[in-house]
């Protein structure tokens, strides 16, 4: 095969006739990317890149015998058919290897993905064979030098429910089927002083989906500002409507902010405007960031958080412990409130390491004058552990799970009437434990 035939754009006519000529035998088509190559351009200059570009267009002209047609898709993107007896992850991989000997930086390193589609059926249109290759490029999660990734119907049916998702997503808003639900939080004197708002989507037929079903798909699609926009409203709405019930007078709720609400929305803005539509304390509505949004825009949030303190919100640093910057963070970010990541114990083995890096971060916060709530409260050992390392706040499945917002009066009551109670109740819940404990 010439060279010429690498920008003849004319593959699917060569992958046609291929495929047409040999029934017999079994093909892979393989669709290659470098990711964040735009980046790549603007770090190190478009003559870098037309270099790296080069380099790989000239190794696979000089492999060219393993492959029965390439070409090249678009910039930085490459397509092959190959057989499938002759296909080797080491020669895709000593090209890319070669390929990013060409960046001297320790602070950016390429991402060379595969997505590999076994062709089944041979009728099939070329262009959806090479789709179903680039879905498998975008099921790559792991953040590695080289990927690969191959193609099997599981993508195809998630990247159809995400479809479905978003085409659901406005009219679901509109009709107002989203669903507010509150996960109770508990201080040491056993008492329901918060909780925190979390969305749940009401479908047509009745099922309620969990965030985890749709939460991601929105976030990458540009919508979950939208969302967040909804649930604070009706957080604001609620805490309105609790002003004049002296059972709940005193409670606040925590509202989320997803990391990509600051490119479409003035945060503080719109949280200024709702306490002030529904005339409510801004003490009440604290504002949950994770900590990964720190990370990857620390100078936006630090403007954020100082607007937001001035506004009189409270801050609270969500998930803390599940990156790799978190010292960084409390070092830059002057927050209220540490939500402790329970993953510290429940995705280890070697529970006494954990539990020393808990403690050791509950003194640290201590000490930058922030209260400690530590979520996904599963167990009473970890509840007992907590206690006594001076946690001061509970949220969790032991404790309670989410509920509906319109459910929580009957959770309040249910709560208070057993604390009451509870000198007679053998210790079952974090409610119990905590009241034990003080």
């Amino acid at each position: 095969m010439d060279k010429s035939k690498l920008n003849s754009f004319m593959y699917v006519e060569r992958i046609r006739h291929v495929l047409c000529t040999n029934p017999d035998k079994r093909y892979l088509l393989v669709r290659s990317n470098v990711r964040d190559f735009k980046l790549l351009n603007q770090l190190f200059g478009f003559q870098k890149g037309n270099e790296i570009l080069r380099c790989m267009k000239k190794l696979i002209i000089e492999h060219g015998r393993y492959f029965e047609v390439y070409d090249q898709l678009h910039v930085d993107q490459f397509v092959f058919l190959i057989e499938k007896e002759k296909f080797e992850v080491r020669l895709f991989r000593s090209i890319a290897e070669a390929c990013s000997e060409l960046i001297d930086s320790a602070a950016f390193r390429m991402h060379f993905q595969l997505g590999i589609y076994e062709i089944t059926d041979p009728e099939m249109e070329v262009l959806s064979m090479c789709d179903r290759a680039k879905l498998a490029i975008k099921s790559i999660k792991i953040d590695e030098p080289f990927s690969v990734a191959w193609y099997n119907e599981s993508i195809m049916e998630e990247r159809l429910y995400s479809k479905k998702i978003i085409s659901e997503f406005d009219s679901a808003l509109k009709e107002e089927r989203f669903l507010m639900y509150l996960q109770p939080q508990a201080n040491t004197k056993g008492e329901i002083i918060s909780a925190e708002a979390l969305s749940r989507w009401l479908l047509e037929d009745g099922t309620v989906l969990s965030p985890s079903q749709f939460i991601k798909i929105l976030e990458d699609s540009e919508l979950i500002w939208k969302l967040d926009l909804y649930m604070w409203d009706k957080a604001a709405k609620l805490l309105s409507e609790w002003k004049d019930d002296p059972e709940k007078k005193n409670l606040s709720l925590s509202v989320n902010i997803s990391p990509k609400d600051l490119y479409y929305l003035d945060i503080a803005d719109n949280l200024i405007r709702l306490v002030e539509k529904y005339d409510i304390q801004p003490g009440k509505m604290n504002v949950e960031i994770t900590e990964c949004s720190f990370v990857n825009s620390p100078e936006l949030y630090i403007d954020l958080i100082s607007k937001l303190h001035k506004a009189g919100f409270s801050i609270e640093i969500d998930d803390f412990g599940s990156g790799y910057s978190s010292l960084t963070l409390l070092k830059n970010i002057h927050a209220d409130v540490l939500k402790l990541d329970m993953g510290f114990l429940q995705d280890t083995e070697d529970l006494i390491r954990s539990e020393i890096i808990i403690d050791s971060v509950i003194e640290m916060a201590k000490r930058l004058d922030m209260q400690v709530i530590s979520e996904g409260v599963e167990t009473q050992e970890q509840a007992a552990f907590l206690r006594i390392n001076g946690c001061d706040f509970f949220q969790g499945f032991y404790f309670s799970r989410p509920v509906p917002s319109d459910k929580f009066d009957t959770v309040l009551k249910a709560y208070n009437l057993e604390r009451t109670n509870s000198k007679s109740v053998r210790p079952k819940s974090l409610r119990d434990l905590v009241l034990e404990a003080v």
